[in-house]
């Protein structure tokens, strides 16, 4: 079949498929995307550079998700946050979402400075030890869902603290490092401090929407440099079906998120992400002997 001028080849299709789907389900649950993308190009001989517009399309698959999602409360927030800057009037009424907008904030901030100070480095370690550090970096992620896979957390506060939303802050701050969780290592964290599962979750994918935009303006501006790495026409129906893919599968596993962190179920993505981890490494040395 020929689409755009070029051979249709579902084989090809169905990579990029593949590549949504692991898009979509891992940037949800506690198992770090980067972590299972080095995996899968391990087993999968798949290649280590699909281009900017790639990677635009599935990180905003995922990020739809979210804006659908917290729509409602992402348009009260900001609406609020500018009511109480322009409108003293209102601000016993706007106070509350002004004041969490800044937690937002300051949460936000750590992993914007971590993303500029260790992007380069983090690159260097993707292009020529991405298996072998994302295993390692899969290995704390199951350390820490194994520390706290036991416990069931329940409804507790629901207030975040400017001081909680620090620590989750430095928290995320770590993430992207290849192989940790930024969903699994909030929550917890969030979850540490005594705050409520769902306050916890919120805070923790709200934060995502920020740190998600920064990653997308960033990648947008390297088009201008780099060019869209379309390698072919063709290229535009497979990108598109990764892009769904990310979609669908981002909002079947954010159905999951709350019965995995209510219901303790936390050791055993800790016991997956461990093996995912020892196999990363061990198939990375395999194919990198030393």
């Amino acid at each position: 079949m020929m689409i755009f001028g070029s051979a249709f080849d579902f084989g090809e299709l169905l990579k990029y498929l593949f590549l949504g789907l692991i898009q979509g389900i891992t940037e949800v649950l506690p198992v770090s995307s980067s972590g299972h993308v080095e995996l899968a190009k391990l087993l999968l001989n798949l290649q280590t550079d699909e281009g900017v517009l790639f990677l635009i399309l599935v990180n905003s698959g995922s990020l739809l998700v979210f804006l659908i999602y917290f729509f409602k409360d992402l348009v009260r927030l900001l609406k609020n946050f500018f009511r109480f800057l322009f409108d003293s009037s209102t601000r016993d009424l706007t106070r509350e979402d002004f004041q969490f907008c800044l937690k937002v904030v300051i949460a936000t901030i750590p992993a914007g400075i971590a993303g500029v100070v260790l992007g380069d480095l983090i690159d260097e370690m993707l292009i020529h030890y991405g298996g072998f550090f994302s295993g390692i970096g899969l290995l704390v992620t199951a350390t820490v869902l194994l520390l706290n896979g036991r416990r069931h957390f329940s409804h507790r506060n629901d207030q975040i603290t400017y001081k909680d939303a620090l620590f989750i802050g430095l928290a995320q701050a770590v993430t992207p490092l290849p192989g940790i969780s930024r969903s699994g290592i909030t929550t917890v964290t969030a979850l540490n401090r005594n705050i409520g599962i769902d306050s916890a979750i919120r805070f923790s994918f709200l934060l995502y929407i920020p740190v998600s935009v920064g990653s997308l303006a960033l990648y947008t501006s390297r088009i201008f440099s780099e060019g869209t790495g379309l390698p072919a026409p063709i290229y535009a129906v497979y990108y598109a079906g990764a892009f769904l893919a990310s979609v669908v599968f981002t909002a079947v596993a954010f159905r999951f998120i709350r019965p995995i962190f209510r219901g303790g179920r936390l050791k055993y993505f800790g016991i997956y992400c461990f093996a995912a981890g020892i196999a990363s490494i061990v198939l990375f040395l395999i194919k990198n002997p030393l």
